[in-house]
């Protein structure tokens, strides 16, 4: 492996599966609210999806801030009452010559992601227990093996099944964290406001990651495979986090396209017999 190849890899495992997928999260929660609406009958289905949600995802924005030299000017973690549906905020500014915080752009996308995927983490090992440590297990044989990182992809996906058909907890606090799990997937996304913003942010963030793939080069064919079968561990464990992610915004989206319908049918049921 030569210095360019071992750099782009390193850069597409860091952070191709936070930024990719978090924009699908984003456009699944994007047609949920479009779907369901903010107010009238659609704001209780609102309001489910966002107040544990949108306090996780300001609490990474400004935490990121707090990290890289940000100036947090004000901050809601939720407001309820709202209006246009902005349901908490954080505005912060920063100098613009400061290379910490303009990779801190990079890390204020994130942020929430990572924020949002270790509550996810929680949820698992409190409701869902038995199921991490045998996917962990798993993700250690494929170490071990040497795998490539396709079979590394496919234990990922692996976890959804595991939620209910592996560990040992009761279906009733299986249930109760899907609902969980429902309650927080809405604030796990990367807007793409933020990943224009972000730019400037990755091409610092390329400086340590080539520092990096330089000093693996200089290491012998073992280190190298060591270093990447941690990335490859990482990365699974991401892309396995975000399904999870994925597949509760899915169900979001039905339960919108469903109250949609209804909504709709109801309205016109109305005009009808108001004629």
């Amino acid at each position: 492996m030569n210095f360019f190849a071992c750099f782009l890899q390193m850069l597409l495992l860091l952070c191709a599966p936070p930024f990719i997928l978090g924009a699908v999260a984003w456009v699944l929660q994007w047609l949920y609210g479009t779907m369901v609406g903010d107010e009238g009958a659609g704001r209780p289905l609102m309001l489910a999806a966002t107040v544990l949600s949108t306090p996780l995802r300001e609490i990474g924005h400004v935490l990121a801030c707090m990290l890289c030299l940000h100036r947090v000017e004000e901050f809601c973690l939720l407001d309820v009452h709202a209006p246009e549906g902005e349901w908490g905020f954080v505005e912060h500014s920063y100098n613009p010559r400061n290379p910490i915080a303009i990779f801190g752009n990079f890390l204020y996308a994130l942020a929430p992601c990572l924020i949002g995927l270790l509550a996810v983490l929680v949820v698992f090992s409190a409701c869902f227990y038995g199921v991490l440590p045998s996917f962990f297990e798993e993700i250690g044989r494929l170490g071990e093996e040497g795998a490539d990182f396709g079979a590394y992809v496919k234990a990922a996906f692996l976890l959804i099944p595991a939620m209910f058909t592996q560990g040992e907890a009761p279906m009733v606090l299986r249930i109760v964290g899907c609902v969980l799990l429902l309650g927080i997937c809405s604030g796990i996304h990367v807007s793409p406001a933020e990943i224009t913003d972000a730019v400037g942010g990755f091409l610092i963030f390329t400086v340590p990651v080539a520092l990096v793939s330089g000093i693996l080069m200089l290491l012998d064919e073992r280190a190298l495979r060591l270093a990447f079968s941690g990335l490859h561990a990482l990365c699974a464990g991401v892309i396995a986090l975000f399904s999870v992610v994925l597949l509760c915004l899915a169900a979001l989206v039905a339960l919108g396209f469903v109250f949609g319908v209804l909504r709709t049918l109801f309205s016109r049921g109305e005009a009808g017999g108001e004629v």
